[in-house]
């Protein structure tokens, strides 16, 4: 598909190795992303075309062109409305508990799903930045450039600092699936105090918040240990604790967070030794 068969091409987006553009064809709406690397569009490309889940875009179609002795790489997918959520909360901060129990379930699913494929799909740059708030309240996550099947994740090092696990920014060191467990802590961590990654070295969400659930406190908790064998260790068990603590019933609920209430020192403890 060449451009001038777009009859509107608006950039929305730019990073280290391409743009991100909203493209039109009539009245069909698109997201384009043109990259310079053909190894990094050829990887997103692979992962787009997996991600069958509502959580991602949808791969409508890829090529290569060459301009002028230049060759760029296209990849045409769903665009989605709305704004970056880091934009969002930057805005207006924290998000009341409900709507971020929501948003944390949608993104829990799909990080799942990907980590139960065959061969085990790591998302591995999970942050505020890469979701896409809509106005209908759903929320997309985009930006497949540093995903990874399992078996290749000690290939290179890759994440955003405050979002990626340590173990995946040092080198020789082992990564898995617990690497986005670590990423979905500091997002959720976020999205219910409004304090950014950097900010949240030594905090709990009821330091910030003493509101909040204690049942979702030790949930961030268990994502965010600095060891890897301390925490959960993957997203389906995320998406369990999750489902365990908006399903149960009200005297259920009551129990667990007496239940979790009672955790803080253990993991300090911990946090200490590792």
């Amino acid at each position: 598909m060449a451009d001038h068969q777009w009859t509107r091409k608006t950039q929305i987006g730019e990073g280290a190795f391409g743009r991100v553009y909203r493209v039109m064809r009539g009245e069909d709406v698109y997201a384009m992303k043109v990259l310079t690397d053909r190894r990094m569009w050829e990887r997103e490309k692979r992962f787009l075309s997996l991600a069958d889940h509502p959580l991602f875009p949808k791969l409508v179609d890829a090529w290569e062109e060459e301009d002028g002795g230049t060759v760029t790489y296209a990849l045409l997918m769903t665009h989605f409305w709305g704004d970056p959520l880091s934009d969002v909360l930057e805005r207006r901060g924290a998000f009341g508990q409900t709507d971020a129990v929501r948003i944390a379930l949608a993104v829990a699913d799909g990080l799942a799903w990907l980590q139960e494929q065959d061969g085990t799909i790591l998302f591995r740059d999970l942050k505020a930045e890469n979701l896409i708030l809509s106005p209908d309240g759903n929320v997309h996550l985009t930006d497949f450039g540093s995903a990874c099947f399992l078996r290749d994740a000690q290939d290179a090092r890759t994440g955003t600092p405050g979002y990626a696990a340590p173990e995946q920014l040092e080198k020789g060191k082992e990564t898995g699936t617990s690497g986005d467990v670590y990423a979905f802590g500091r997002l959720l961590f976020y999205l219910l105090t409004g304090e950014a990654p950097a900010m949240q070295k030594g905090l709990t969400i009821r330091d910030c918040d003493p509101s909040l659930s204690a049942c979702l406190d030790l949930l961030v908790r268990e994502c965010t240990m600095e060891g890897q064998k301390e925490r959960l260790p993957d997203m389906y068990c995320v998406l369990e604790r999750l489902l365990e603590i908006v399903t149960a019933s009200p005297r259920r609920y009551r129990k667990m967070e007496k239940e979790a209430e009672k955790s803080p020192e253990i993991f300090y403890e911990m946090s200490i030794r590792t």
